[in-house]
């Protein structure tokens, strides 16, 4: 009997359980065919793309979207990622909500911790906005290869009265890279003195700073000329590798040769400033006598004011095979304005630098040029004398930015001093440096400048 009144109990168990069962499915399909069942499990606020892949050195972007809300009046969420790789470099707030009216927009960013907190809502008595679109766009800027989640989390959403929606979030992943990265890391010349007719030895060192193995083309120059090419050489990730080449100077005449060498960019390359390379020092062809020439004349202003200075560099060579001593003269069209004894060894150079006071020479425009005197036995002058292609405008002191616009209206004005206030602060080196600011050639671009330009404001040339 007990037994059988346990059986007994155990039936009326089980026949209650699955009638609770039956009544749970039997509610279920009703409310899924009068469709109240998870009114708002379709909205979904997720990362777009869900997955990135992105280079080292790159920005990318992905949008927090939102898809099938109704009556959406205000939003917010949280989105984290790792500090070590990504930075964010700007969040705008996408078209959705606004199409509801003004809205308020701000964000809580923590650049250290990897973090930010993203809200926005509409203002006043409005609707909310239903269907779907982007919430917002974040801008990130990639600092370092790795892997990291987009995790987007503790998302709010709010109706238009104020009750919260319910939603399904969706979170990104993104890969990063090191980008393909091929650097000139040397070039080797040798001999670097010689006679036109006999040949260079150029060697062009070059690394594989990228992610994988790659195939490249080699080129060399003498100046702007290609003097040496090499196809399809293959080098390792991470290796590096010496390609020689040899210059006949045949049928080059003499005078000086910077060496360079460029690679092929290869596919996934980003910083092609280092697929190019320059020897330390040029390659000097001779001349089988007596001569001595002027190679350059430079500066860096093509505008100084009257009464102030400015840097003048000259570069004198010996292209013959004698030893000579020759005076180096400068001058402003065909006022002198310096003197200097030089003595070379056969292929030497020198460097004159001089400051220019230009406090005689009226307003107007002005070729600087060098003359190098003949020695004894030179038959070839013509390279003797080197004047500069670009003039140098003597005007009135911070009358400056005509130098930009390629023409000078003789006056100092508002525009000279709004050019002085971009500038200030910059430096000889540094980015946004313009040496005709720098008015009284110091190599920077301070108050004393600015104090200068405004003492002449309004004055004319």
């Amino acid at each position: 009997m007990e037994k059988l009144a346990m059986r007994i109990g155990k039936s009326k168990r089980h026949l209650s359980i699955r009638f609770g069962l039956a009544m749970c499915l039997i509610i279920l399909v009703s409310q899924l065919s009068a469709g109240t069942l998870l009114t708002h499990s379709a909205t979904m606020v997720s990362i777009v793309p869900s997955s990135i892949s992105a280079l080292v050195g790159q920005s990318f972007n992905v949008n927090v979207t939102i898809s099938g809300v109704s009556d959406l009046y205000g939003w917010e969420y949280r989105i984290n990622w790792d500090a070590n790789l990504l930075n964010v470099t700007s969040v705008a707030e996408g078209p959705f909500l606004k199409t509801g009216g003004n809205t308020f927009f701000s964000y809580n960013l923590n650049l250290t911790g990897g973090s930010m907190v993203v809200d926005s809502t509409l203002l006043g008595n409005a609707l909310g906005v239903n269907g779907s679109g982007t919430l917002s766009t974040l801008t990130f800027y990639v600092g370092n290869a790795g892997q990291t989640p987009l995790n987007l989390y503790n998302v709010t959403l709010v109706d238009s009265n104020n009750r919260d929606i319910f939603c399904v979030t969706a979170s990104g992943y993104a890969y990063f890279n090191l980008p393909q990265d091929l650097e000139v890391t040397k070039v080797d010349v040798s001999p670097t003195i010689l006679f036109p007719g006999n040949v260079v030895n150029i060697n062009v060192t070059v690394h594989n700073r990228g992610t994988s193995a790659q195939s490249f083309n080699t080129t060399v120059y003498a100046n702007a000329q290609v003097v040496g090419f090499s196809f399809d050489s293959w080098l390792d990730s991470g290796k590096s590798t010496t390609i020689p080449f040899v210059w006949n100077t045949t049928g080059f005449v003499k005078g000086g040769y910077a060496i360079s060498a460029s690679v092929s960019v290869v596919p996934g390359e980003i910083n092609v400033a280092n697929n190019n390379g320059e020897a330390d020092t040029p390659v000097t062809l001779l001349s089988n006598g007596h001569d001595v020439a002027i190679s350059r004349v430079g500066m860096e202003k093509t505008v100084v004011g009257q009464g102030c200075k400015m840097s003048i560099t000259t570069i004198a060579k010996d292209y013959g095979v004698f030893s000579e001593i020759f005076i180096v003269t400068v001058y402003a069209d065909t006022t002198a304005l310096y003197t200097q004894s030089v003595s070379l060894n056969s292929g030497m150079a020198a460097t004159i630098n001089f400051t220019w006071n230009t406090t005689s020479f009226a307003y107007g425009n002005y070729t600087l040029k060098a003359d190098a005197s003949t020695v004894l036995g030179e038959t070839d002058v013509t390279n003797n004398e080197y004047a500069c292609q670009t003039f140098v405008h003597v005007g009135v002191p911070g009358d400056v930015s005509g130098a930009v616009l390629g023409q000078y209206d003789g006056a100092v004005n508002m525009r000279d001093i709004t050019y002085f206030v971009l500038k200030f602060n910059t430096r000889l080196g540094s980015v946004g440096w313009s040496p005709n600011a720098d008015i009284n050639d110091d190599g920077t671009v301070n108050m004393r400048d600015i104090a200068s330009a405004i003492l002449s404001f309004n004055k004319h040339e």
